[in-house]
């Protein structure tokens, strides 16, 4: 191996005979080996590091390629051995084990070019002490996130080591019986800046950032043989971070590469599956009543590429920092945070947009918004610290919104709060500070990639897996007169999906309603449930995508061009078509709405 892989998995790879009434069926086998196998066919850079049996019986040459599998030397018979039998209900047996010599795959033996892997994964092994060896050479020498699993005999013979492996990681895998062993009938406790997934069977799995918990649903499959479910969620997750999905995101990569595993016997149908097949794995999942229209994407994309007007946003004016203030950095991330919620319902209907009276003038939500934090900047920036946003006391926080009569106007002002304090607590715990990760960020080869990771970590960011506050945060970062982050890796800058953009989609005709019932509900204005808000807006994160790679514009600039409609095109009143520019190719369905749906999200 000429130099490190992205992800490196690190355990054994084992010989499985598979018994299901007639002559049994041998297959490779392993946590680590499937894990590794399914990070590759995700689309990973991976390498695994186990004993690894001289000469490679034919049994393992497709896997050892795929899995770039390196490592002592050893006899077949030194690798573990398992057979497995399939009952008539198809539950599976173990009944019989010969362990080998898996465990004493030595910490010393490792390559110290391969400590520059990004991510490290430890396999579950016959014991955890194996795993905990590896993480204590691997600490001090290595930047790598480490990444852990367990399995169910050893959290069976000692869940308090389970525990103490748990707290040495980064990341941490394990089923639904593991945990509740665990962690009994307590929710799991996860730190700050830990992420722990609990897969469930049919019923998913739990994705655990520090305290918030997404649940992700299977992927459509014809079971055969669940062996390597749980490894292969494993190996998909790795990939997608490594490729800089949000956890959610990569987690469902992982359920799809899962899928996968359980349609043949053992690894046949992973070691079988084409990478273009991963993808597709989702496609049954795709809400078909609202799809991006490609036509219509195209000609705004032929208008908006010579349109002097499509330019991005600078981020300064009375409501924000002035250019050089020392606490700017920390502002957008106080501010931002809390963009989100600025309307009211009445009755199952969207009501009215939030308003506010500042300095004489009447502001809509998200203005008053950041003007209200200016205020803070002017009066009280000690709020701006991890520290000032846990000591601020509910009546501070309150005061922060108060608008020139007194009011406080935002509809959901406990939900700021907690997440303000949610916010600090977390970030304090992590030794970090808005200043100190953007420095970090500055020295990374991609710096959008690595800071968007880290806010995955922080309440009021984490939650979204269009990441929508998280990459406003980065481009008005980039946008700035300071600069204070590198714009130029235009793949790693995402639409930012608020619902003034959706609304856009839909009127323009970048996304098409088909379902007749959900287009009467959007437009209407009616409180939509999770499944139909998701339907609307993922079509809306894909056309913004589209549209930016056909237009040559950056998604900052559509973002801020599509922002400004809001007065041409507004909720309430009628829209001004004569001052849209892109009037000529719009659609005109100004009865739609944006989702009705109340999130953090946007």
């Amino acid at each position: 191996m000429a130099a490190a892989p992205q992800i490196l998995i690190i355990g054994g790879a084992s010989v499985d005979s598979l018994r299901a009434g007639g002559q049994p069926l041998v297959t490779p086998g392993g946590g680590a080996l499937y894990t590794a196998v399914a990070a590759r066919k995700a689309g990973g850079d991976v390498g695994f590091f186990g004993m690894r049996p001289d000469p490679l019986p034919e049994l393992f040459h497709l896997a050892a390629r795929e899995a770039g599998w390196v490592g002592p030397p050893c006899r077949l018979e030194d690798i573990p051995h398992f057979e497995i039998v399939y009952d008539d209900d198809g539950s599976a047996r173990l009944v019989n084990a010969v362990w080998g010599l898996e465990d004493r795959l030595d910490p010393a033996t490792l390559p110290d070019e391969l400590l520059e892997a990004e991510y490290i994964h430890l396999a579950a092994v016959h014991d955890a002490s194996v795993q905990v060896k590896f993480i204590e050479r691997i600490r001090g020498r290595s930047k790598a996130k480490i990444s852990a699993g367990t399995f169910g005999y050893m959290v069976h013979r000692s869940p308090d080591a389970v525990r103490a492996l748990m707290d040495l990681c980064d990341l941490f895998f394990l089923n639904a019986f593991e945990a509740e062993t665990v962690f009994g009938s307590q929710h799991p406790v996860v730190r700050a800046g830990q992420i722990l997934v609990v897969t469930r069977g049919a019923d998913g799995a739990d994705v655990w950032q520090g305290d918030h918990c997404t649940r992700i649903p299977v992927c459509p499959s014809r079971p055969v043989d669940l062996t390597g479910a749980g490894d292969s969620v494993c190996g998909g997750m790795l990939a997608g971070l490594a490729q800089g999905m949000h956890p959610v995101f990569a987690a469902r990569l992982g359920a799809a590469l899962a899928s996968i595993t359980i349609e043949g016997p053992g690894m046949h149908a992973l070691l079988a599956a084409e990478p273009s097949e991963v993808p597709q794995r989702w496609t049954p999942l795709v809400d078909k009543r609202v799809t991006v229209d490609d036509e219509q994407v195209e000609a705004v994309a032929r208008l908006i590429r010579d349109l002097e007007d499509v330019q991005p946003f600078d981020f300064t004016g009375p409501y924000f920092p002035e250019p050089g203030d020392p606490h700017a950095v920390s502002w957008f991330f106080a501010a931002i945070k809390h963009q989100f919620g600025f309307w009211m319902p009445y009755n199952g209907n969207w009501a009215a947009s939030t308003y506010a009276c500042w300095n004489g003038q009447q502001l809509k939500g998200s203005d008053y918004c950041f003007a209200a934090w200016r205020r803070v900047l002017d009066d009280h920036p000690e709020y701006l610290s991890p520290l000032g946003h846990v000591s601020v006391r509910y009546n501070a926080f309150e005061a922060i919104f108060r608008d020139d009569l007194g009011r406080t106007p935002l509809p959901v002002l406990a939900t700021h709060y907690n997440l303000a304090i949610n916010y600090g607590r977390d970030m304090h715990q992590m030794g970090w500070t808005p200043e100190t990760l953007v420095a970090e960020a500055r020295l990374q080869p991609r710096p959008v990639r690595w800071l968007l990771q880290q806010l995955d970590h922080l309440p009021g960011y984490r939650e979204d897996p269009l990441r929508k506050k998280s990459m406003l945060l980065v481009v008005a970062l980039g946008q700035r007169p300071e600069k204070f982050i590198e714009l130029s890796e235009q793949s790693d800058v995402a639409p930012i999906i608020d619902y003034h953009l959706m609304r856009s989609c839909f009127r323009t005709g970048l996304v098409r309603i088909d379902d007749p019932e959900l287009d009467r509900l959007v437009s209407a204005r009616r409180l939509l449930s999770p499944t139909d808000e998701n339907a609307l807006r993922m079509p809306c994160f894909e056309a913004v995508r589209q549209l930016s790679r056909r237009s040559g514009r950056s998604i900052a600039a559509i973002d801020w061009f599509f922002f400004g409609a809001r007065s041409r095109c507004p909720e309430v009143d009628a829209p001004d078509c004569a001052r849209c520019a892109i009037d000529a190719v719009c659609a005109h369905r100004v009865s739609l709405f944006q989702p009705v749906y109340r999130t953090t999200f946007y």
